[in-house]
């Protein structure tokens, strides 16, 4: 098992949610961390709580040239690289007739794009290093939920990348973690007032459970056991998963009618 202890560690979507948490458990472990996020707020927020973090930059992953701050940066001052977790990411919620088209090129290049760039930059920039490359995804990518055609389309998307990472027999460098719904305020950005889906977990557990598998390697990583549980019955329980579709389709409904009475 690779250790923390002083680790060159990246960690995108630093500022809040999950990104914040892992950079909150890694802080004791080691200050080699290069703390990314759009927001400068945030990112203040972080020098304030983290003071002696290495590195801290903002940066909009939803451009193509995104990335380039992190690798000058990288290229400058590691020689390598242990751990990257590329958390940052953005969620819409709407109908599907109804989404957001004209940002849809964002959304893929932040959710999709960025995180597999980023990767394949850094195999490159060093070859003989034996980092592990962890993407938060979602559990959207195996489930679609209704309201959310266009992220689940992203997450969907790099699911389907990784696998063929790792059918190509050379993927053990690269982890997916597919959290269920988490309460932060990730998914109350994607829309006014949204309803939660159920079930909900606690930022701090998810980034735990992100750890420990990125320490042993883990090709997926699910910090909820029982999504792993509802994946399995839904092999042979064939209502499991069109009850929880109409249960969220209902909130989807609801939710839409109340957007259209204010």
């Amino acid at each position: 098992m690779k250790s923390f202890s002083n680790a060159k560690i990246i960690v995108t979507g630093a500022g809040s949610g999950i990104g914040m948490e892992l950079v909150r458990s890694l802080y004791p472990f080691s200050k080699r961390i290069l703390a990314v996020d759009v927001s400068e707020e945030k990112i203040r927020n972080l020098k304030s709580d983290f003071p002696d973090l290495e590195g801290y930059l903002i940066t909009d992953l939803s451009k193509k040239e995104g990335n380039e701050k992190i690798l000058c940066w990288v290229q400058n001052v590691w020689q390598d690289v242990d751990y990257c977790f590329a958390n940052a990411g953005r969620a819409e919620y709407q109908a599907a007739e109804k989404q957001n088209w004209k940002e849809a090129e964002s959304l893929f290049q932040l959710n999709v794009l960025s995180p597999i760039q980023l990767a394949m930059e850094l195999k490159t920039l060093f070859p003989k290093s034996a980092f592990q490359y962890v993407i938060t995804c979602s559990a959207m990518a195996f489930w679609p939920v209704p309201g959310y055609s266009l992220y689940g389309a992203t997450k969907a998307a790099l699911l389907q990348w990784a696998k063929t990472v790792w059918s190509e027999k050379s993927g053990d460098w690269l982890s997916l973690v597919f959290p269920i719904a988490t309460s932060t305020g990730f998914f109350a950005a994607a829309g006014n007032q949204i309803p939660r889906a159920f079930p909900v977990q606690k930022p701090e557990l998810v980034a735990n459970k992100i750890l420990l598998g990125a320490q042993k390697r883990k090709r997926k990583i699910f910090p909820s056991p029982m999504f792993k549980t509802m994946l399995l019955l839904d092999r042979f329980l064939f209502m499991v998963q069109p009850f929880y579709k109409r249960l969220e389709y209902h909130k989807l409904k609801n939710w839409l009618s109340k957007q259209t009475e204010s």
